[in-house]
């Protein structure tokens, strides 16, 4: 969906994290992945494909990384990202910055959006960590939001991610 300006990744800050590689990963759905991460646990396992991936590994790992920093964003900012998703699910929005948000996000109901669903508070972090991923990693082709969206996101994170040092 149109040319994707890469931006450097954000300072990080945090206890190290343990990465590790596994073959035959699958999301909770039962989908395969590329990757899986356990925050208390402080690891990320990525596909032993990704080894030897160049640019679809450094995609996939500011993914993980930014569930690190999800968890670590503080309810304000998490907010304001849920209230920007609200608008594009009220526009009727098609697509999504990366599978892991697209496939949530075809699953959600009204009611889970309104309630604010453990079904929607999950889409809205695989959003939050696929548009990072977008923004500081580059994009791919599981990328088919529209650039309008796409905009209004990257918006978003030069107001609230970047130039600052996020907590892992």
């Amino acid at each position: 969906m149109g040319e994707v300006e890469v931006r450097p990744l954000p300072e990080l800050d945090g206890r190290p994290i343990d990465v590790r590689y596994e073959t035959g990963l699958v999301d909770v759905a039962g989908h395969p992945a590329h990757a899986a991460t356990w925050i208390r646990r402080r690891v990320i396992v990525l596909d032993k494909e990704l080894k030897a991936a160049g640019a679809n590994k450094a995609r996939v790992m500011v993914h993980e990384l930014f569930h690190f920093v999800w968890v670590r964003l503080g309810n304000p900012k998490r907010k304001a990202w849920e209230d920007l998703l609200r608008v594009e699910w009220d526009a009727k929005a098609k697509g999504e910055t990366g599978w892991s948000a697209e496939w949530r996000k075809r699953e959600l109901l009204q009611a889970d959006v309104e309630k604010r669903t453990s079904s929607w508070r999950e889409y809205c972090c695989e959003a939050f960590c696929d548009t990072a991923s977008l923004i500081f990693g580059g994009g791919d082709d599981e990328n088919n939001l529209g650039l309008r969206w796409q905009k209004g996101r990257r918006k978003w994170f030069a107001a609230h991610i970047e130039n600052r040092k996020l907590a892992l």
